[in-house]
């Protein structure tokens, strides 16, 4: 029996539901050619865990070989494949060193040997470290592929998590451009309702809990899955984060190191003199002591998903343009804890929290909510106001005078214009509107004839006059509060008292 049958079937398994589905639908696609699939994204995003689900199934486990390479010599990493495939398959007397030859031995011995009409799955985990061994890795593949594999019941996936040897694979000068016909799937980080599903049996994480832990953890859910989730919020940040040998403490170390970054001093100055609030490319290079050679910093992080260009809407002058950290994790890292390294050496982990963090919090989730109200619009728009969104992101006149949170076209034609309030206990009155509308009328090239639409995000709620105004016009006001927030988790909160209704 294939070595599958001992696969862990993980649980919980959370929103990986259309990665999911392409993996499903090649291993059962009727043809009688074989598959070959790409899957790379980030460390800690879940590739592995989605692969485990994958092979284990619903009910019963497909036949697979699952081989994890490591940074060891190619004669090692071949002998260890062997071993592998021998437990898998079996069916020889040969031993893994004989296999372990080649690598065109090992690919043809999986075809030789596996002559079933359900398709045999062959796993390559970390394939950069296997392709860094043996760089004719990719074209040996590519010449088994075309020759034997595409004729066979044999599924292929390449995983890793070097994100540009990864994509390279697939592009039109790579051997196996072409060849990727179960997909390439692009794990990418959750979104901030998805995290919230690690709290949802808790009672201690309500929702300003379940964003404020998005808006430290980010969208990896291997953070979120270290969360004890009986003990408070705040409780789990030191411990995740602040005390010596804590999981998180020197994470964005191994993240630079796991990408093959050269000079992380230079990525550390970039990332952090952006995560402080300088986000123009002149105080970048200034600030960073990088140079010339920052445009080259900037564009690797980009490439890494580690920060985002930021055009104001309706703008294509990159002479506007400004550089953000993307992810929370690294935002929350470079913010709070990077610049008081040292004193967490020596000083108690709560004070520091109490006197070097907690007061800033709010001002850091302000930002951070932003992003979430965002990612609500791309989400739940469509249920909620069927309607879609086309395209949104921040506003700011050159003149610096007007700052409008969201801008974003709506499918119907609309143009909506959006504030988003991280208000804790402080609903939003109806001056918070008026003052919307004060500044939409100070850019009037955004309006172009368009019927606008106004938008609050309030996580304190909404004062009663305010929610009576929205009643009124509800094809133009839209309240979102903490209920429409997280649609599905309850709004108990230990952080807010009071909360209004939405629309």
């Amino acid at each position: 029996m294939p070595a599958s049958a001992g696969f862990l079937h993980p649980e919980p398994f959370f929103d990986r539901e259309d990665e999911l589905r392409a993996l499903e639908r090649a291993w059962s696609h009727p043809s009688q050619g074989g598959q070959m699939a790409l899957v790379y994204g980030r460390r800690r995003l879940g590739k592995t865990y989605l692969l485990q689900r994958f092979v284990a199934g619903e009910n019963m486990p497909k036949p697979a070989c699952y081989y994890l390479a490591e940074q060891t010599t190619a004669p090692t990493q071949r002998l260890l494949l062997a071993t592998q495939l021998l437990e898998s398959l079996g069916g020889t007397s040969l031993a893994p060193s004989d296999l372990a030859v080649s690598w065109q031995a090992l690919l043809h011995y999986v075809c030789e040997q596996w002559k079933r009409r359900e398709r045999f799955i062959l796993i390559l985990d970390e394939f950069p470290y296997l392709a860094e061994q043996s760089p004719d890795l990719p074209s040996i593949l590519q010449a088994w592929w075309d020759r034997e594999g595409a004729h066979s019941t044999v599924m292929v996936i390449l995983s890793g998590s070097h994100l540009s040897m990864m994509k390279a694979l697939g592009e039109p000068n790579s051997p196996l451009f072409g060849r990727f016909n179960a997909g390439i799937l692009q794990i990418t980080p959750f979104r901030y309702h998805q995290t919230a599903l690690f709290y949802a049996s808790s009672p201690l994480y309500g929702v300003v809990e379940k964003l404020t832990m998005y808006g430290v953890l980010g969208g990896t859910p291997r953070y979120h899955a270290l969360v004890d989730t009986s003990q408070p919020m705040e409780d789990e940040i030191i411990n995740l984060l602040l005390r010596p040998g804590s999981p998180l403490r020197y994470e964005v170390e191994y993240l630079l190191g796991t990408q093959q970054i050269r000079d992380p001093a230079s990525y550390n100055a970039v990332l952090g003199v952006i995560a402080s609030g300088e986000t123009q490319y002149g105080r970048i290079q200034q600030l960073s002591g990088t140079g010339n050679s920052l445009s080259f910093y900037l564009r690797t992080l980009t490439e890494l998903g580690w920060i985002r260009e930021e055009m104001p809407f309706a703008e294509d002058s990159r002479r506007r343009l400004l550089y953000r950290v993307a992810d929370p994790f690294l935002a929350f890292w470079y913010r709070f804890i990077a610049p008081h390294k040292s004193l967490l050496e020596f000083s108690d982990p709560v004070f520091v929290y109490e006197t070097r963090m907690r007061p800033y919090l709010p001002v850091y989730m302000g930002q951070i909510f932003e992003q979430i109200c965002l990612q609500w619009l791309q989400t739940y728009c469509p249920n909620r106001f069927h309607v879609h969104i086309l395209q949104a992101s921040r506003y700011w006149s050159r003149d610096g005078r007007t700052e409008i949170d969201i801008v974003a076209d709506l499918s119907d034609g609309r143009r909506l214009f959006a504030e988003c309030k991280w208000n804790l206990g402080r609903p939003a009155g109806a001056d918070v509107l008026m003052d919307l509308k004060a500044k939409v009328q100070t850019v009037p090239h955004l309006l172009q004839h368009k019927r606008a639409v106004y938008a609050i995000f309030a996580i304190g709620g909404f004062s009663p006059e305010l929610y009576a105004t929205a009643q009124s016009v509800p094809d133009e006001v839209w309240l979102i509060d903490q209920t429409s927030l997280l649609p599905n988790t309850s709004i108990a909160s230990a952080s807010t008292t009071a909360i209004y209704p939405n629309t």
